[in-house]
């Protein structure tokens, strides 16, 4: 049978044996502690009616002839049957044990449970980008602005790799040659290169975005790149190549 407490309206699946259907027992709720005489044979004979609110201060005393299941439960501390002391009965029996499991409203203890398990989530979720961001913008460089946009320092891109370029302008091309070299002791994540083509005042006239050749330089390791640049301006003398697609 199914049992609600009146005072915090957990729900409890009751094995029918465990209380006499006649005199009913005193139940106590494992959620709040609640205790109370509940009776199987009250129940049934009791009108439908709506949960009974839970009681407040100041609160109106329900009429005389408004009877509900949780009022005669609450109330048959003074009158409910008598039991046999000798009787399994006579003794409160403990909602929430494995012949009453609650199947209903969710405890504090779970609640708590809960409440600490998203906050941890929420702090994983906020705390690991800020504590790996160096990893984060060596994997997904674009993400370099968000992080200096909200005053979080973060590697340039490529920091760590030498970046060299030889440029050679032939009639109708301007050739662009370089080599990357991984300076440090760890391998790195190359980045893709941005090769731009300048005037003699050092304004940007063409430029390019290039993949990188490798995915990741071992330390001390190298690679190379080519790249052309079809009818370039006759403006360009210069060439810059850096790392990142902007």
């Amino acid at each position: 049978m199914l049992l609600t407490c009146p005072s915090c309206e957990t729900r409890y699946q009751v094995d029918e044996a465990a209380i006499d259907r006649a005199a009913g027992r005193q139940v106590r709720c494992a959620n709040c502690g609640y205790l109370w005489h509940f009776a199987p044979s009250l129940e049934e004979h009791a009108p439908p009616q709506s949960a009974p609110a839970r009681p407040t201060a100041g609160s109106a005393r329900p009429a005389a002839g408004s009877t509900t299941v949780a009022a005669q439960a609450m109330t048959a501390d003074a009158g409910a049957l008598e039991t046999d002391p000798a009787s399994p009965f006579s003794t409160p029996l403990d909602l929430g044990s494995a012949a009453a499991p609650a199947v209903g409203r969710m405890g504090p203890g779970l609640r708590g449970l809960l409440q600490v398990g998203a906050v941890l989530i929420v702090a994983a979720v906020i705390v690991v980008p800020i504590l790996a961001r160096n990893t984060v913008v060596e994997s997904w460089p674009e993400s370099a602005k968000v992080y200096n946009a909200v005053g979080l320092n973060t590697p340039a891109p490529g920091s760590g790799l030498d970046l060299k370029v030889t440029p050679l302008r032939s009639e109708g091309a301007f050739v662009v040659t370089g080599e990357i070299v991984n300076t440090t002791g760890q391998p790195l994540t190359v980045p893709p290169l941005r090769v731009a083509l300048r005037d003699t005042t050092q304004k940007e006239v063409e430029f390019q975005i290039l993949d990188p050749p490798v995915g990741t330089l071992a330390p001390g390791a190298s690679a190379r790149f080519k790249t052309v640049f079809e009818h370039p301006s006759i403006a360009a003398t210069d060439v810059v190549a850096t790392f990142g697609a902007e």
